[in-house]
């Protein structure tokens, strides 16, 4: 299949289409993947480059000790391989999964690279998507190291909790395992805090699962602040004069 083709078929792809000097010398190899299947894994020789043309995957970092970090979430258009390819490594560094049906199409390195050699807006728009990530990585960098849990927690939820104008409350859909590995923090840690949310009225627990009404996240906000000021251990840091 030629890019062209891809385009067609999946209208997010299109965004480049128009830019295009010339098309790859090979066609693409559609792959698809399943919720949950591993898509890319850390540590494999790579051996081909990916463009998503349809779904969602996360990028992860699965350490020696069997926790695994989250580092991001990717729609589609996004890559395979890119980072290790314009990094000039040969291995891969981060694991890929799927989190919804993925369509990805593959082209072998070799051909890749010769293909985003002759098309500059292509090499740009790559550059451009691995620097975006790079710039919201570099700035939450530190947040885990020199906040305290209950701010990275607190803070987290305010993120992803989607209050709407319903009087009914709004629910965290994530799992604790989820939020562990989105967060770097255990799931002891996660539901200690979250029991002390709960006293503190900026969160409800139904069933197990968390809930925040508009009430609990004004005053989550108000608590955050607080939170702020604090260091890892939950003490308040001194400002310096």
């Amino acid at each position: 299949m030629t890019y062209h083709d891809l385009s067609e078929s999946y209208p997010c792809l299109k965004v480049l289409s128009t830019s295009l000097l010339t098309e790859p010398s090979e066609e693409f190899r559609l792959r698809t993947c399943f919720p949950h299947e591993v898509i890319s894994q850390k540590g494999a020789a790579l051996t081909q480059i990916g463009i998503l043309a349809s779904g969602t995957f996360r990028v992860v970092n699965e350490l020696e000790n069997g926790n695994v970090f989250m580092i991001e979430m990717n729609d589609a258009p996004s890559f395979v391989g890119e980072v290790t390819l314009l990094a000039g490594e040969y291995t891969t560094s981060v694991t890929i999964e799927a989190v919804s049906e993925c369509i990805i199409a593959f082209l072998p390195v070799s051909i890749f690279s010769d293909w985003i050699e002759k098309n500059p807006a292509l090499l740009r728009y790559i550059s451009r998507h691995v620097a975006k990530k790079l710039y919201c990585s570099s700035y939450h960098r530190g947040e885990r190291n020199f906040y305290s849990a209950q701010y990275v927690l607190l803070n987290y939820l305010l993120e992803h909790i989607d209050i709407t104008k319903s009087t009914e409350p709004a629910v965290m859909h994530r799992t604790r395992q989820q939020m562990s590995e989105e967060i770097g923090m255990s799931v002891n840690t996660i539901n200690r805090h979250l029991l002390t949310f709960r006293k503190e009225g900026l969160i409800s627990m139904i069933h197990g699962k968390v809930t925040q009404n508009a009430t609990q996240r004004e005053s989550a906000k108000d608590a955050l602040q607080i939170y702020i000021a604090q260091n890892r251990n939950g003490a308040r840091e001194k400002i310096p004069i």
